[in-house]
């Protein structure tokens, strides 16, 4: 269902026609995913093949809409699918920057089934399903000299956060098989800054920082991208993230082939 959900968003984008203000950037990446899972008196940890597909239409004046959708088929039992959705409107763009209010949706869902993989237990078998909304507000500042063009988005916004899922475990010994809930919801306020750096029109990087503030945490979601065009539609691109989600952690590692038009 998230896939259909990324490709209706991606059908969307595409058959708008472009204009001077307009960029359009589709990247498939392949690469690894390393997972990290600790509770319920179990930790595991492993790496494993990920796949995923972004695009992102930009009109420089008006917006930004982005989509990146991946899937982990085997890591630490699991399979690990995501989501992430972001749209941007921007006011009384200039030269020396504008000011943006948007809205995003990630998704990531873990569907694991350990069998007699783990010590001490006969199976564990969990799905857990991560969802936060957010609105955000901030300003980009712009920055030129030479070649090189920079932009720095400090902004902050509130997210709402729903997880949904259970945990069955079956301990070798007496005890019967029992049942965990581990639904929850949560709101929190949430901040964070983008950088990006571009060396004449044909190598930029970004560099991204959110958090999440909730009463007894904060969950970090670091991100690097840096892309290099070989020529003016065609470039290679490099992916970086760490995601942070209470009980669970992801880093994946990407690369790909972009395509801009």
């Amino acid at each position: 269902m998230k896939f259909l959900l990324f490709l209706f968003t991606l059908a969307a984008v595409l058959p708008v026609s472009a204009s001077a203000a307009t960029i359009r950037i589709i990247t498939p990446y392949i690469g690894t995913l390393a997972s990290e899972y600790s509770g319920n008196g179990i930790s595991l940890k492993d790496t494993g093949e990920m796949d995923g597909l972004y695009a992102q239409w930009i009109n420089t004046d008006k917006f930004q809409a982005n989509g990146f959708y991946y899937r982990a088929p085997d890591v630490s039992y699991s399979l690990i699918s995501g989501m992430h959705l972001n749209f941007d409107y921007y006011i009384k763009p200039s030269k020396s920057g504008k000011y943006v209010v948007g809205a995003g949706f990630e998704d990531i869902n873990i569907d694991m089934s350990a069998g007699t993989h783990i010590a001490g237990l006969n199976s564990f078998d969990m799905n857990n399903d991560v969802r936060f909304y957010f609105l955000r507000a901030g300003r980009y500042f712009y920055y030129k000299t030479g070649a090189l063009d920079a932009s720095l988005l400090p902004y902050a916004g509130y997210a709402h956060e729903a997880i949904s899922g259970d945990i069955h475990m079956d301990v070798a010994g007496p005890p019967p098989p029992m049942t965990v809930d581990i639904s929850d919801t949560d709101n929190h306020p949430l901040a964070g800054i983008n950088l990006e750096l571009t060396f004449a029109h044909f190598i930029s990087v970004q560099g991204k920082w959110m958090g999440r503030f909730k009463k007894h945490e904060t969950l970090n979601d670091y991100s690097l991208m840096a892309n290099l065009f070989l020529t003016r539609h065609w470039g290679l691109s490099y992916r970086y993230k760490y995601m942070e989600y209470g009980s669970s952690s992801d880093r994946y590692n990407l690369a790909g082939l972009t395509y801009c038009f």
